[in-house]
């Protein structure tokens, strides 16, 4: 199923930027899968990326953005694919099969959020409500380098 490109409100570009990032996190692992790269680094690498970036950006999402919306039948399905991706971040030594099932999770949720629910939070939440969201959030969370390019070996 082909998906036409989003037109997606000010207020919310910088996180679904972010999204992008996060989706590129997602494909290093899949490629790292691929290549057979080494777990140990892999596993040093999501919990980076948890710590450095996504962590930050769920609490934003969460505390930020969701209060404004209304519809608590998305915000809580966005919440429990939140939770449900935290569990998988705060394990340990995660092997293949977790390491798979994480990636096509965090896929399914960004997928979700751009489609279905900030489609949603920006054709129905007021100028006014957008406005002092973008305030809070006025830059994109750039995302930092980690130095073991696991996914091209």
């Amino acid at each position: 199923m082909e998906h036409k490109p989003i037109k997606r409100h000010e207020a919310l570009q910088n996180l679904s930027r972010e999204h992008h990032e996060i989706l590129t996190f997602g494909l290093r692992l899949k490629k790292g899968i691929q290549k057979e790269a080494n777990l140990k680094i892999m596993n040093a690498y999501i919990e980076w990326f948890w710590e450095s970036y996504l962590e930050s950006h769920f609490q934003l999402e969460e505390n930020q953005l969701f209060p404004l919306y209304k519809d608590s039948n998305l915000i809580l399905q966005a919440e429990s694919q939140h939770q449900e991706l935290e569990v998988y971040f705060q394990k340990k030594n995660r092997n293949v099969a977790e390491i798979k099932l994480m990636y096509l999770l965090l896929e399914k949720h960004i997928r979700f959020e751009e489609r279905t629910l900030f489609n949603k939070i920006q054709n129905e939440l007021s100028a006014k409500e957008l406005k002092h969201f973008e305030e809070k959030h006025l830059t994109q969370q750039v995302c930092p380098f980690w130095k073991d390019s696991f996914w091209k070996e």
